[in-house]
């Protein structure tokens, strides 16, 4: 397998007959006002949303329709064809259909994330619209701030996306590890995610799911990921799937209005950037979202006192999480904000 993204079916297995088409109105759930970890709790890991049930474990199941169904360790000969060594005894990630593993290419020692889905387990929504959108958006997006896609295999119910492999987990985890982030170190990850942002909305795709763990950490950067509810639409268009996490939603949505998924990307990334500095989320998503929305509107949530930031810091994203979108500054207006600039401009000196 190369850098470049491939598409191929392998013969040893036959593809599957159904149809692909996402899932509709829905919300994952979020700690409610603290990103600390429960003691004898596991971490919450990145590429994707956490799933209620888990899949059990067998290797060749039927469903009660007599359908079988394979799991990662069928195709484990097939993947070894390809270069590539699996490695199945944890998981990186898991979804409601999905779960991701991580591997290596032996053709270059590189490293991937594998992300399987099983077809069988898919609504019609998520099969007929979202998972299609995911993976069409996804193969358009190449930025050093985004998790890339760099191949897609197909074979009986099961489809295999492999993306880059971060080495050091998804951003939620690495916050309930470490408590909050310093605010010059949060200041650089906020301009590297509205650089990918930006790039993502001048290609006309809004994320509508960024949340810490849908952040991961590289050696030297972070990356957006988990693009299952992209849609690219131009700026005109309200959008009216109210999709993602409810503590990072912008009050639109929560209102249940159209929403320009632009600006609501702006306002959850806003969020995160609260959450990176204080590790205490806003809102509370517990309480009703017409609760939820007049806290938004009066901006009533509570830095620590122990955390000292700079004017900087909260004016922008005071600024990202403004209450009426129609004020809220776009991605390409938040790159000139004073806590994301000046990291922009160092990086730009360094690369020059």
């Amino acid at each position: 397998m190369t850098s470049q993204e491939t598409r191929g079916t392998w013969s040893s297995r036959e593809p599957s007959s159904q149809p692909m088409q996402s899932v509709g109105s829905m919300y994952t759930r979020h700690s409610a006002m603290s990103t600390s970890r429960h003691r004898g709790t596991q971490p919450k890991t990145s590429y994707m949303p956490p799933r209620s049930t888990p899949h059990p474990s067998s290797s060749l199941r039927k469903r009660p329709d007599g359908a079988k169904r394979y799991v990662i360790e069928d195709f484990r000969q097939a993947f070894e064809r390809k270069g590539m060594e699996l490695d199945t005894t944890r998981k990186l990630g898991r979804g409601k259909y999905s779960k991701v593993y991580k591997a290596v290419d032996r053709n270059n020692n590189r490293l991937f994330a594998v992300k399987a889905i099983d077809v069988l387990e898919l609504t019609s929504d998520v099969k007929n619209k979202f998972l299609p959108r995911e993976i069409s958006c996804w193969r358009k997006l190449k930025n050093p701030y985004l998790v890339s896609l760099h191949a897609q295999y197909e074979a009986q119910n099961m489809i295999f996306l492999t993306m880059e492999y971060g080495s050091q987990g998804d951003l939620l985890r690495y916050v309930q590890d470490n408590g909050g982030i310093d605010e010059r170190r949060a200041g650089q990850f906020m301009s590297q995610l509205m650089r990918g942002l930006q790039y993502m909305h001048s290609k006309q795709i809004a994320h509508r799911d960024i949340k810490l763990e849908n952040i991961i950490l590289f050696d030297n950067c972070v990356k957006l990921s988990d693009f299952g509810f992209v849609r690219q639409v131009d700026n005109q268009t309200l959008s009216l799937t109210f999709c993602g996490s409810k503590s990072y939603s912008a009050p639109e949505l929560l209102r249940g209005i159209g929403y320009n998924p632009f600006l609501s990307d702006v306002w959850s990334l806003g969020v995160v950037g609260f959450v990176m500095v204080t590790n205490r989320m806003p809102f509370d998503e517990k309480k009703p979202n017409n609760v939820i929305v007049e806290l938004q509107r009066n901006r009533q949530y509570v830095i620590p006192d122990s955390v000292y930031l700079s004017s900087s810091c909260i004016s922008s994203f005071e600024a990202m999480m403004t209450f009426d979108a129609k004020q809220r500054p776009s991605s390409n207006d938040c790159l000139g904000l004073p806590w994301i600039t000046p990291h922009i401009e160092m990086a730009s000196r360094r690369s020059g």
